[in-house]
């Protein structure tokens, strides 16, 4: 199977990078530094007895990255293409406490406990939205990282109006418009799995959401906005894609 980067700037060992076209590199993604940050103070020093999963990990780009801190990593990923990615990521790194497994995140319990979990570009994803975040904290022991989309108030021509779902407000977004559409989506590499629609819930709700999960601490964090996080709020990515880092965190820790 061809492997084709579409988003994963990774260095190898060999000082090559998967996507050389790009200016940045993963290692500077600023997605991947605010986690990183976050990481360090949850986990500071040694992290090598610390479980990491990355789920819906797409090319793998951010679970080398942290397999490189030391957590011992799952990637798991579901399609086909990605995983093709992953696989030749992992032959070129030399990172022995790195692990990519192919299976629907649904099934993360399979692979469970970890004591961090990184869901960046997923929950969205679900019509199930909820229901996906009982199960993180399930298999969560100390912190979860969310990196997703949300919906506001304000209109927004991409979804739906207002909703109620799994009692959470939101937006409804259409992943496939047809049962063709639906038929190719193994190729439709950032699109759902298996459901046609996906509900992204409002940012106040999401909070809510996380806390009702199991986390009695939960932050948004906005270090991945710098320098300038009010002109990202108030007019920038943050207000043009509604989208953000939400922390979950267990204060104490759990044994499950």
């Amino acid at each position: 199977m061809a492997v084709e980067f579409t988003a994963h700037n990774i260095r190898l060992d060999d000082g090559t990078f998967t996507k050389p076209e790009m200016a940045q590199s993963m290692e500077d993604y600023p997605w991947l530094v605010s986690a990183r940050r976050l990481l360090d103070t949850v986990f500071p020093g040694d992290k090598s007895r610390f479980r990491l999963a990355d789920l819906g990990c797409l090319e793998g780009g951010y679970a080398v990255e942290f397999a490189r801190m030391g957590f011992q990593v799952l990637g798991l990923e579901v399609r086909d293409l990605n995983m093709a990615a992953c696989r030749w990521v992992k032959e070129r790194t030399r990172l022995p406490n790195l692990e990519f497994v192919q299976d629907d995140a649904w099934n993360v319990e399979r692979y469970g406990p970890f004591d961090a979990v990184f869901c960046c570009g997923l929950l969205y994803h679900f019509d199930r939205p909820r229901r996906f975040l009982e199960i993180l904290s399930g298999v969560t022991r100390r912190v979860l990282i969310l990196q997703t989309h949300f919906s506001t108030e304000r209109p927004n021509e991409a979804l739906s109006g207002l909703e109620i779902n799994e009692g959470l407000e939101g937006r409804w977004y259409t992943e496939f418009q047809d049962d063709g559409d639906f038929a190719g989506r193994d190729a439709k590499r950032w699109a759902s799995w298996d459901n046609r629609r996906s509900f992204w819930i409002r940012r106040e709700h999401l909070l809510q959401a996380i806390h009702d999960a199991g986390f009695d601490l939960v932050l948004e964090q906005f270090d991945s906005l710098a320098p300038g996080i009010a002109e990202a709020m108030t007019a920038g990515p943050y207000r043009q894609h509604e989208r953000g880092t939400f922390i979950g965190i267990k204060t104490r820790e759990t044994t499950r």
